[in-house]
């Protein structure tokens, strides 16, 4: 072994233990910050902390400058090897019979391309990270609130968001390096136009539904579970995707609704909902005494129930009259979908109530009732 050779040993190991030495220094700064981020948050806080940004960037961060280190070393050991330096001209000619300067290619747009396409890579990674974070921050105080159907939507959302924002980082790299690979970009450009408008026309349905769902996520139209009406079709929701909305009826019965085809919707669990109940007694009866039985009622069910009967029930009074009987209607303020099965309770209350009181509903829903 040549002297000459031996110290471009000695160079080189010396650069890769340089390296290796500030690559250990870096995870250990990092550990070093993440137990202060660590212990300044257990001091205020218990043990279960929402999750923060600042040991993300600590974390990633790191891995910027450790890909730092070794991108200067790959550099330091290209400019220090002689067959990169001098005896590349030939190896060249030798294999591409034409392109003379591909060394000079590489210590200028290869290394380029090189950088880019691991910083590329890096950014990649670290924008998903972020997005998911972010999200998962919003997502735990959903927890804590106990919405499990926002905290459906926001995973969806931020699938969503970081798939997007990975592709816009990932296709803005892939020009770069082309442009470094002296490839004219621009009929690529105008060819993904083409395809673009193509595909659009050809998947103008599906395009449509996933915008529509997207904006159903993001305005938080309904979510799963929710109780909704579109057209004909009512019942509760139980999926939810950027291209359709899964409705389970009361039959049971699965009607999948494309996203794209909702012009309205009737949201019946939102907030709150109201129990109206119609009850059709007979024309000779006090109407003024049965009103007074079935507030009286439904009073002692919101005493019962307070959860479910959020407000005090409502006579609206005498809604319309027939030959034999008068229709009297009675609403309730009820919590988010809990309308239907307090509308069902009030009926069987009053039911007995009347029954007790003697009085009478009228002839033909006596007769509904023997059947």
């Amino acid at each position: 072994m040549s002297g000459e050779t031996l110290k471009l040993l000695l160079f080189l190991f010396a650069g890769a233990g340089v390296a290796l030495a500030f690559h250990l220094l870096v995870g250990r700064l990092r550990s070093r910050i993440e137990r202060r981020l660590t212990a300044g948050r257990s001091t205020d806080i218990g043990e279960d902390t929402a999750p923060t940004l600042d040991p993300l960037l600590a974390e990633w961060l790191a891995r910027g400058l450790r890909m730092a280190i070794w991108l200067i070393f790959f550099v330091y050991t290209v400019q220090l090897l002689p067959e990169t330096r001098t005896q590349f001209d030939s190896a060249t000619d030798r294999l591409l019979h034409a392109h003379g300067q591909l060394l000079e290619w590489l210590l200028g747009h290869g290394i380029t391309a090189i950088i880019i396409a691991a910083v590329t890579i890096f950014l990649v990674r670290f924008v998903g990270a972020l997005v998911k974070t972010g999200f998962e921050l919003v997502e735990r105080r959903s927890a804590q609130r106990g919405d499990t159907s926002s905290q459906r939507r926001l995973q969806t959302l931020s699938a969503i968001m970081r798939r997007a924002a990975q592709s816009v980082v990932l296709f803005i790299g892939l020009l770069e390096i082309l442009h470094q690979l002296n490839l004219n970009i621009t009929p690529i450009l105008a060819s993904a136009g083409v395809v673009g408008i193509a595909v659009g026309f050809g998947a103008q349905s599906l395009i449509r539904d996933l915008f529509a769902g997207l904006l159903i996520l993001i305005e938080d139209q309904y979510r799963v579970g929710d109780v909704i009406r579109i057209g004909e079709t009512s019942g509760a929701v139980e999926n939810l995707t950027l291209r359709a909305t899964f409705i389970r009826s009361i039959d049971g019965a699965l009607t999948i609704v494309p996203n794209g085809t909702i012009s309205t919707v009737a949201n019946l669990a939102r907030d709150w909902a109201r129990a109206v109940v119609d009850v059709e007694v007979d024309y000779r009866e006090d109407l003024d005494r049965a009103m007074t039985l079935m507030l009286d009622t439904a009073g002692e069910m919101r005493t019962e129930r307070p959860l479910d009967l959020i407000d005090e029930p409502a006579m609206l009074g005498v809604d319309r009259l027939t030959n034999t009987s008068a229709f009297l209607r009675m609403t309730v303020k009820t919590a988010p979908g809990r309308q239907f099965e307090v509308t069902r309770e009030l009926r069987r209350r009053i039911k007995h109530a009347f029954d007790k009181a003697g009085i009478r509903i009228a002839p033909s829903m006596r007769l509904q009732g023997m059947r």
